[in-house]
């Protein structure tokens, strides 16, 4: 089993995203990170279906087929585009909800969002 620049890559963009939103204090940044770390599990399960030496899975006569293992499989592209129009919605969902926090809290700081979000919920108690 050979190893790839394209197999660890997507591993380590993928860590990278994740301690990024771990420790963001800004909202732009942590969607920004999201879609970022969307798109390494979608390189990474790309890399898996597609290999040097594979054919692409259209056969025309499966008689003349000796080596399954030499045709590419279309799982792992097919489930990637689902991830695609997934990842496309999350992210619009996310620009909403981002939208509404800025119109009512003005800011774009996770830290200063939730000082005042606790602040509005005590003015009711």
């Amino acid at each position: 089993m050979n190893i790839h620049i394209f197999d660890i890559f997507p591993i380590i963009l993928f860590f990278i995203s994740f301690f990024g939103i771990i420790t963001s204090n800004n909202v732009v940044k942590s969607i920004v990170l999201i879609i970022v770390m969307q798109t390494a599990v979608i390189m990474f399960w790309l890399g898996i279906g597609a290999r040097l030496g594979v054919a692409p899975p259209i056969i025309e006569d499966i008689a003349y087929v000796r080596d399954f293992n030499a045709i590419a499989d279309p799982l792992p592209q097919a489930l990637m585009l689902t991830a695609i129009i997934i990842g496309i919605a999350v992210t619009a969902i996310n620009i909403t909800l981002l939208n509404a926090l800025v119109r009512k809290y003005k800011t774009v700081e996770w830290k200063v969002m939730q000082d005042m979000a606790f602040e509005d919920e005590s003015k009711f108690e």
